[in-house]
């Protein structure tokens, strides 16, 4: 495994070729002198960055396609209207996270640390959570679809009662999910 600083450079390089691959060689290079924890908001990233350190990043309205960020810390990231599709977060550490309105498809957080997190109206379709831990995670007005929920971890049905199922969604035994408004 890679040691703490060439993890942290590679993560920047992933960042960074994300950015010239958008926006031209200027706007990497331009982030390259930004504070560690200032990020444009109109960031896609894809590629991998396994075991980085994204803890306190602010990353609102992010794009995650089909990333590798396993075993990624990320702890009190700003989440905020991220998109999810096809990544995968499983291992990672999201404690104290704001995915407030993220948009989950696909995505793998098998064993993910969600405690405390913030779901709060995210949209989350065929994700996977296996062993994942939602102890504290708040689900207000999270609605999934074609979720396995069964082997995830600390998930209480106060979380669930103020979230909502589209389709068939699994959950622990003696859990239930109510389903969501037709509008």
């Amino acid at each position: 495994m890679a040691s703490p600083p060439l993890r942290r450079l590679l993560c920047r390089t992933v960042v960074l070729s994300a950015l010239a691959a958008l926006g031209g060689a200027p706007v990497a290079q331009a982030l390259s002198f930004m504070p560690a924890k200032d990020i444009p908001r109109a960031v896609s990233f894809g590629g991998a960055c396994i075991g980085c350190d994204l803890s306190g990043r602010q990353l609102p309205g992010a794009r995650f396609l089909g990333a590798d960020f396993s075993g990624s810390s990320l702890i009190g990231a700003n989440l905020r209207r991220v998109h999810f599709t096809g990544a995968d977060f499983s291992g990672s550490d999201l404690t104290r996270s704001d995915l407030t309105g993220a948009a989950i498809t696909g995505a793998d957080f098998d064993e993910a640390r969600l405690k405390d997190a913030r779901l709060d109206g995210a949209l989350i379709r065929g994700a996977s959570f296996k062993g994942a831990d939602f102890d504290g995670a708040s689900l207000k007005d999270a609605a999934f679809a074609g979720v396995d929920l069964s082997n995830a971890r600390n998930l209480r049905q106060e979380q669930l009662d103020t979230a909502c199922s589209v389709g068939t969604v699994r959950l622990p035994r003696g859990l239930t999910l109510r389903p969501c408004p037709q509008d």
